[in-house]
């Protein structure tokens, strides 16, 4: 059995060796350094478990050891703000302490330890003397920050951070320190979960905007604390890349009376009386949907009984699901061959022509084409076709031998490399850095591309536009000067048109992104180098699915069945990409609606 004094004077050479390790360690994403290999579909639940905070620093401390100390307890800050404040000076700095936002870190490194008188490398006496003090520096680097609702986002580079330790007593305590909350990556990951937070499209879907909360230990601390913050987050501008092109059904003013607790897997919610203007069957479905979604943590709560002013609601059933699937799973692939369109048929190498070259008067291009996602009944087949130097597209019913209506784009800029359907039944288009938007009954309207964070314009180009069918998120697949980026932007509507918000980083862990396809609400597949990835919208770690087919050029999903496209023309299928491809036919750019 080991003595609590003797434990106390291991604990400096067991922080050493966490700085160490922490210097020695490669920078990632928070969400997790290289891909890993995974097993299963989409919105796999994680378990967390917080870590106990190091206790107060001691005589024997050097000053990086306390700002280390400091580090791993400010992961608690968010539930025991004092863990972290034992490190700081006494009187109003410790009291009145409170970090503007959180900035998530990779592996420190540059460290540098100064003394002020250079005696003072010794560790002072309790017995007192002149003030002496210490100045520790490292190199981030910086990898992300958290805003005060939880939006994560991607926001590189490499400050230098100071602290300022004075002896107090014979001890090194923080009395100058950075404004903001830092945490490593690997505290990150134990103390903040991954959660959905569900707003509004202009049509009336629910649309999910992947938020970070700090975790709570215990079953009662989780169900009220995170709940309550899920719920707050709800009736507040959540701020993030969503904003603006989202829509809550919360009128402005409306306040939570008391905590959100949760009994039996309902949650009772009580909302102020501003509340009684609102589309309350639409806000019972917002909540309902935060609290009971899966993607990413386990569900808090599967039902919610909501009160105005202490007085119990009867919202009413709403006509489901709000959240709508990436693809129709009745909707057949789509492919190009030497006549036209084709689409696959229960036997491999047997397919049936959906689109001759005769209906649109010359071959269309093999790079790509769309299909609604609505039911085969009624849907629509687009494809691209060269017009000059730039791009055309035709849009008519697969398997008719009617001729497809023409629009054209662009005659100069080069052809469609993307073409994608959403939900609402926008057509979306894209040649170079060009994107138009193709609304029923419209004419073709170009729409300025999102702005990209981190790197110029000049000269981008965008190899890929996947809209989901809630027609209000864009993944994006760009190439600049730095490769290619995964990225995010949101589409707000307006009565002169569509605009894009600033875009956003996902999947910074991949390298060689080539093709990608909604593979579910909350995630994405990607094509990348010779594997297919999944990789999740909340900023996580991507996950590899399973090796592709060689040559893979080309990748879709209606979320349980995976095609790929190889460059010698052959068409692969599988119902996971474990490696169990199987070959279907000769053709290439294979795509399921959307």
């Amino acid at each position: 059995m080991v003595s609590g004094r003797v434990l106390g004077a291991r604990l400096p050479v067991v922080l050493a060796a966490g700085l160490v390790a922490a210097l020695a360690g490669c920078a990632t994403v928070p969400s997790g350094g290289a891909p890993q290999r995974v097993s299963g579909g989409s919105g796999q639940a994680q378990a967390f478990v917080q870590p106990l905070p190091p206790p107060s620093p001691g005589a024997s401390w050097l000053p990086q050891e306390v700002v280390f100390g400091f580090l791993h307890a400010s992961a608690s800050f968010a539930t025991d703000p004092a863990a972290a404040r034992q490190y700081l000076v006494p009187g109003s700095l410790r009291r009145n302490w409170q970090p503007q936002g959180v900035t998530v870190l990779g592996s420190p490194r540059a460290l540098s330890v100064g003394y002020y008188p250079r005696s003072a490398r010794v560790q002072p006496s309790a017995q007192g003397g002149p003030a002496v003090f210490a100045v520790v520096k490292f190199v981030g680097p910086r990898l992300a920050t958290v805003s005060p609702t939880g939006q994560y986002q991607y926001q590189s580079g490499s400050p230098v951070y100071q602290f300022r330790l004075t002896d107090v007593k014979g001890v090194w305590l923080i009395n100058g320190l950075p404004r903001e909350l830092l945490l490593l990556r690997s505290d990150f990951e134990e103390v903040y979960q991954p959660r959905n937070l569900y707003f509004l499209s202009p049509e009336g879907f629910l649309v999910p905007d992947p938020v970070f909360m700090p975790v709570r230990v215990g079953a009662g601390a989780l169900s009220s604390g995170l709940a309550t913050s899920l719920v707050s987050g709800l009736l507040s501008d959540n701020g993030g890349w969503l904003s603006g092109a989202t829509r809550t059904a919360f009128p402005a003013g409306t306040k939570l009376i008391g905590p959100v607790t949760i009994s039996d897997g309902t949650a009772d919610v009580d909302l102020s009386s501003a509340a009684a203007a609102g589309e309350i069957p639409l806000m019972v479905e917002q909540i309902a949907e935060t609290l009971r979604s899966s993607a990413y943590s386990p569900p808090l709560a599967h039902s919610v009984r909501l009160s105005i002013d202490n007085k119990p609601q009867n919202p009413g059933a709403l006509p489901g699901p709000l959240v709508p699937p990436v693809a129709n799973p009745s909707v057949p692939v789509y492919f190009y061959d030497a006549g036209g369109v084709s689409t696959l048929t229960a036997k491999p190498g047997q397919t049936s022509v959906v689109l001759r070259s005769a209906q649109i008067g010359q071959a269309p291009i093999t790079a790509t084409a769309a299909t609604r996602p609505e039911q085969a009944s009624s849907e629509q087949l687009a494809v691209a076709v060269a017009a000059g130097n730039g791009c055309a597209v035709f849009i008519g019913s697969p398997g008719s031998t009617a001729a497809y209506r023409a629009y054209a784009l662009s005659d100069s800029g080069g052809p469609c490399t993307s073409l994608s359907w959403d939900g609402d039944g926008n057509l979306w288009a894209v040649a170079g850095s060009r994107i138009w938007v193709l609304q029923p009954g419209r004419q073709p309207a170009a729409v300025t591309p999102p702005a990209l964070p981190g790197t110029s314009d000049t000269g981008s180009r965008i190899l890929a536009l996947r809209m989901a069918p809630d027609g209000v998120r864009a993944a994006l697949l760009v190439r600049s000067a730095g490769g290619t980026r995964l990225l995010l932007a949101a589409v707000s509507y307006r009565t002169h048109g569509a605009s894009f918000g600033t875009a956003v980083t996902i999947g910074s862990d991949l390298s060689g992104a080539a093709a990608l396809s909604w593979y579910s609400p909350y995630d994405l597949a990607v094509l990348a180098g010779t594997g297919i990835y999944e990789v999740p919208l909340s900023g996580g770690a991507s996950q590899l699915l399973g090796p592709a087919p060689s040559g893979a050029r080309w990748l879709s999903t209606n979320g349980s069945e995976f095609v790929v496209g190889t460059a010698g023309n052959k068409i692969y299928e599988s119902a996971s990409p474990d490696g169990k491809w199987m070959w279907f036919a000769s053709g290439t750019a294979p795509v399921y609606p959307g």
